[in-house]
């Protein structure tokens, strides 16, 4: 299949008005791929709940050249046009409910396979909020996460700042690629573009009206393995984020501010649910996917296999040679495979943390400190 016919088929289809995501990826579902879309009857589209008179422009000579004229005024801003099936698809996106069947994207460094962490918050942060941001974003940046958001005023452009400095970020419109808003943070957007890519599921020229946020967030949750929520006042955009990242079963982290702070609200409230509490990088890290989580801790485990061992007595030994750097250990676990009675275990596990050789994680399980 030439990709480039794949592309601007779909591309048709998504200029058609009217014809929704769920019914465009009913008809790729259907038909196998876009191109034979338009190769399929129109009794037949109609069945499969398209209205006629979308079907009738769908087929029409016309919808072949607003994807046309799309297609070059793409070309001409530099700007990839992705479809659903494309190998450049991020395929974590595909698993959304209603994934969009076009991607514009324009960078040097788009990979759709490395792995995505979004850091979202308020517009008006602290400058503690902003230090976070900027912070968590550098150390996950160099970790070979690639920072994830949506290029707003303050932590979005903190975090895209961090992870600039140190590595790979992703920034999402809510419009078109033509448009950078706010135009504030036109330069952050070239930086981003040059250290990783924009991205937007908006057609060329669509202005960044204040509708298409909330589906601009999905997008970002969507590509996310989870999502950092720093400072989010109680009705706080961030906070639609998360829900769209737990209805896609995605990892919620929220960092803890100021119990003073109207912006510790959304943090604070997502830490009651749940939420897992942030302090540094490595308590993201802990919670990807195993496999995500081997690739970027091997480094460090080995470096930390050359040190030599920490001087430790009997019982804090026995403790620390069932811990790991991998996977945190349930007191349960520790409780049930040491020849030490209860307080002996927790009297060595509070003196390793107490000098930090180990992190205790919530839901009582314990984990080597790198």
């Amino acid at each position: 299949m030439d990709r480039d016919s794949a592309r601007l088929a779909a591309l048709r289809m998504f200029l058609v008005r009217g014809l929704g995501l769920r019914s465009a990826n009913t008809l790729i579902g259907h038909f196998g791929d876009p191109e034979r879309v338009f190769d399929g009857r129109f009794d037949e589209i109609e069945a499969l709940g398209v209205p006629a008179e979308v079907v009738e422009d769908l087929l029409s000579p016309r919808s072949a050249e607003r994807a046309r004229q799309e297609w070059k005024r793409a070309e001409e801003l530099r700007v990839q046009i992705v479809d659903i099936l494309d190998p450049a698809y991020p395929p974590l996106l595909r698993e959304i409910f209603d994934p969009p069947i076009i991607l514009y994207i324009r960078g040097k460094n788009w990979d759709p396979d490395i792995p995505q962490v979004a850091v979202v918050g308020t517009r008006r942060p602290t400058g503690y909020g902003l230090n976070c941001g900027e912070r968590i974003g550098e150390d996950l940046a160099q970790r070979g996460i690639a920072v994830t958001s949506g290029l707003a005023r303050g932590i979005d452009a903190s975090a895209h700042k961090g992870a600039v400095r140190s590595g790979v970020s992703y920034a999402v419109f809510g419009s078109g690629l033509d448009f950078v808003y706010p135009k504030e943070n036109r330069k952050l957007a070239e930086i981003v573009e040059e250290k990783g890519a924009v991205l937007s599921e908006f057609p060329l020229g669509t202005p960044p009206s204040p509708q298409n946020f909330p589906i601009r967030n999905r997008i970002i949750a969507g590509l996310s393995l989870g999502v950092v929520v720093i400072e989010a006042a109680e009705y706080s955009g961030s906070l639609i984020t998360v829900r769209l990242a737990l209805e896609s079963n995605r990892e919620v982290f929220a960092v803890p501010g100021n119990i003073t702070s109207a912006k510790s609200f959304g943090p604070h409230v997502l830490i009651r649910q749940g939420a897992k509490l942030v302090t540094n990088w490595e308590d993201i890290v802990e919670e990807l996917p195993h496999p995500i989580r081997e690739k970027i801790l091997a480094p460090l485990v080995a470096a930390m296999q050359g040190r030599p061992e920490p001087e430790m007595d009997e019982n804090e030994n026995k403790v620390w040679r069932l811990l790991s750097v991998h996977d945190s250990t349930p007191i349960d676990a520790l409780l049930g495979k040491l020849p030490m009675i209860t307080s002996e275990v927790y009297s060595a596990l509070l003196s390793l943390e107490t000098r930090e050789l180990i992190r205790q994680l919530p839901g009582n399980k314990y984990i080597r400190r790198l």
